[in-house]
């Protein structure tokens, strides 16, 4: 494999506003987002392309009113869908303003509330998903919001609303006659200029705090191990408030990259034509819901032993250095728009199977690994470096080791480097139990193998000890059940039974999948135990499952698709005994 050299090629921005100067000068009139319009009276279409220089002229102008408007060194949230005026809005007010604090767009009103309250937010970007529940939060005053500020230009305003357009123009005026408040204002690097509150799986979300240098680590580290191209085309599919998606975002502007948006889940494949998408970052839900497609395609015209062959015919002209990946599955790729090579994922392992199809098919397919606590990259596997199962290598400038081992090498992957958090905000105890020495505790168990790949084995949290002291996985084990055809996803779980641990998995199981197989659920349960009995002659008697529950319902997930295994356990104990299975 050619070693591209790329550390040799980059240095690490002091900050969020360096980076897109550097891009502004060096990609000027290149294409940074592209929007598309819909209109709804006539149908039509248009797309409207920011370049890189204009991406910083509105950065600038945007700032300088804010400050202008009262709101230097203030917190400022953001919230809604993925959009260039949201990435526009989060890059200005974190790069000389004050702090940026992005929110989930789905959250309900009363978390959404708290949030702002929590961190004291005086004012916000929304746009119209969320537009009723802003308009009752500035209503009820309960928050420290003192203004609102669309971004949809054609969202009504009332005396607390602003349109981020006019705080534009007014900036450019200031900008006009000298004001150099905000282009001229001085970034601590060292400083909390982002707060994040995690989605996370077991309790109420923390707020992390983020510099400047744990973003700008981050993305050093990403620029010396990952290729990417200046004519390369991202496209947003992962919620940008999540720290995962937003550090690919900023590899990519530093990278004069073209980003565009999803349309939705339902319309991936359609936009990847439409923009001629070359990289994706992703969750395993998706990808492996698209390999599973892909694989029944092949299946139903017939085509698994033509596959089989062109596989084999693809290994050995790998071993003389000759590529015909991409050729010989033109037509796969051209249902995936035709030009998609770069396949990151993230937030979760995704199955061995589905990464190995993918690179077996000639679209590169790496799995990172990180948390909103190391903005986010711990390790991610890469063109050079690449082996099913594992997160890859730890980046260049993070250290890692595993503490407290047991005879297999397992034990909590424990990190430091400039990408470690600040802290947890108005939470000493919560950090001080994290960071301990100067080490970040990942609470992830793992270990690394001979030549230095990182394999994730489950979270601390979620393991399951068993009554004679074994210990299991059960992202193991889901792994290993996801894969089948008519699997959306499980979730493994314990009940007590006498003086015993019984293990259980939820399997929700695909709908379509069954309607289209003419099955019925007594053949589908059927269908199970028997792939369920092959599942378990993999593995060692204590790892068993010995129950299942099929069902319809989807786990309950976090933004980045996560599960939440406790309130999921609430769930499938209610379903329990809906069904009288218990």
């Amino acid at each position: 494999m050619k070693d591209y050299n790329l550390a040799s090629k980059f240095f690490e921005f002091k900050d969020l506003r360096e980076l897109l100067k550097y891009s502004a000068k060096k990609y000027a009139d290149k294409t940074a987002f592209v929007t598309k319009i819909k209109n709804k009276e006539t149908k039509e279409t248009t797309y409207v392309n920011t370049s890189y220089k204009d991406l910083l002229n509105e950065m600038n102008a945007l700032g300088t009113a804010l400050i202008s408007r009262g709101y230097k060194n203030k917190r400022i949230a953001v919230a809604g869908e993925n959009s260039y005026k949201w990435c526009l809005a989060y890059f200005t007010c974190a790069s000389g303003v004050g702090v940026t604090v992005p929110l989930d767009k789905a959250l309900q009103k009363e978390e959404l509330e708290s949030c702002l309250i929590r961190s004291n937010s005086e004012a916000i970007f929304y746009d119209k998903k969320i537009s009723k529940t802003i308009n009752l939060i500035l209503d009820e005053g309960k928050t420290p919001l003192k203004m609102a500020i669309a971004l949809d230009f054609d969202l009504e305003c009332s005396d607390k609303h602003e349109h981020i357009d006019n705080l534009i123009s007014e900036g450019m005026k200031l900008l006009d006659k000298g004001d150099v408040s905000y282009t001229e204002a001085e970034i601590d690097r060292e400083a909390m200029s982002f707060l994040l509150f995690t989605s996370g799986t077991t309790q109420q979300s923390k707020a992390v705090m983020i510099s400047h240098k744990n973003f700008m680590s981050c993305n050093y580290g990403m620029n010396c191990e990952e290729l990417f191209f200046p004519d390369d085309v991202n496209m947003m599919i992962l919620p940008l408030h999540h720290c995962y998606g937003m550090s690919g975002l900023l590899t990519f502007l530093s990278q004069g990259m073209k980003n565009v948006f999803c349309d939705g889940l339902k319309y991936i494949t359609i936009n990847m034509k439409e923009y001629g998408v070359t990289v994706i970052m992703s969750v395993p839900l998706l990808l492996e819901s698209m390999y599973k497609k892909i694989r029944k395609a092949i299946v139903a015209q017939g085509m698994e032993k033509k596959i089989d062959f062109a596989l084999k015919l693809c290994d050995k002209a790998d071993k003389v250095g000759i590529n015909l990946r991409r050729r010989m599955f033109k037509p796969i790729i051209d249902q995936l728009g035709g030009k998609l090579r770069f396949i990151i994922n993230g937030a979760a392992a995704l199955d061995p199977v589905v990464s190995k199809g993918f690179n077996d098919l000639g679209i590169l397919t790496v799995q990172g690994y990180g948390l909103t606590e190391t903005a986010p990259t711990i390790a991610s596997e890469s063109y050079r470096h690449l082996k099913p199962g594992s997160v890859g290598k730890l980046m260049p400038n993070v250290e890692g080791k595993i503490i407290d081992a047991n005879e297999e090498g397992i034990g909590e992957l424990i990190v430091r480097g400039d990408n470690v958090m600040l802290g947890y905000y108005d939470d000493r105890g919560s950090t001080d139990e994290i960071i301990i020495d100067g080490w970040l505790h990942t609470g992830d168990l793992a270990y690394f193998d001979e030549e230095g790949y990182l394999f994730i084995t489950g979270r601390k949290k979620n393991v399951i000890v068993m009554k004679n002291g074994k210990n299991v996985f059960p992202e193991e084990i889901e792994n290993l059940v996801n894969i089948l055809p008519y699997v959306d996803e499980s979730m493994v779980f314990t009940r007590n039974k006498a003086s015993d641990v019984v293990l259980w998995i939820k399997v929700v199981y695909n709908k379509e999948y069954i309607k289209e197989a003419g099955m019925s659920y007594d053949d589908l349960e059927a269908l199970f135990a028997k792939d369920l009995e092959q599942i378990n002659g993999s593995l060692p008697a204590y790892k068993m499952i010995k129950k299942f529950l099929l069902s319809d319902r989807p786990t309950v997930k976090t933004t980045t698709q996560k599960t939440k295994r406790t309130l999921e356990l609430e769930e499938i104990n209610k379903e329990l005994e809906e069904r009288n299975l218990i």
